[in-house]
């Protein structure tokens, strides 16, 4: 995360050189980045996925799930695409009409670190008022070497959170009974 900041702190440096360039009265106002210049696309990942701390079965999740967040307050999103190999094979059709709202999803936890439990789904909720993650589900298809693989997939959530406040947080891939096999750091 220090890279952020520093990438933060370079734009605010360099808005502050040009504007003390162009203009010797400038206000602090002035130095401020623009709404359109906070709302563009940061794009991140997770990957290095390990299994959930409480999960001891057979699939071991690799790959990516890439993260490109934008918007800011009620608009904030984040739209999830991922290429994971060895998901549930039983993730092969969406899951059916009350099943675990968790079946066959990858979700953004509140959670930071992988060694421990990973919370609760992360969004904002004085700004989101329902659990926007519900919708998030990958499909699993058959490779030819017979592994089980989800890539392609894309889904925007709104979350109502910036992308700052979105790195460091724990990506949690779920079984078709939503149960937490697999687990990654956002960043």
């Amino acid at each position: 995360m220090p890279s952020v900041w520093l990438l933060v702190g370079m734009v605010f440096a360099a808005a502050s050189t040009a504007s003390a360039a162009s203009s010797a009265s400038s206000s602090a106002a002035d130095l401020l980045p623009s709404p359109a210049a906070l709302s563009q696309k940061v794009e991140v990942r997770a990957s290095a996925f390990v299994p959930y701390y409480t999960y001891h079965g057979d699939l071991k999740v690799s790959g990516f799930v890439k993260v490109v967040g934008a918007g800011i307050l009620s608009t904030a999103s984040q739209t999830l695409s991922w290429r994971l190999s060895n998901v549930d094979p039983t993730c092969v059709t969406p899951p059916a009409a009350g099943a675990d709202p968790n079946a066959c999803g990858i979700h953004i936890h509140e959670g930071k670190d992988c060694a421990g439990n990973a919370g609760e789904h992360f969004y904002n909720k004085a700004l989101v008022s329902t659990d926007p993650w519900h919708a998030v589900k990958l499909l699993a298809v058959e490779g030819s070497s017979g592994d089980w693989s989800a890539s392609g997939g894309s889904a925007k959530v709104i979350t109502g959170l910036s992308m700052v406040e979105v790195l460091g947080h724990t990506m949690v891939v779920h079984n078709s009974s939503g149960v937490r096999i697999a687990c990654s750091v956002v960043g």
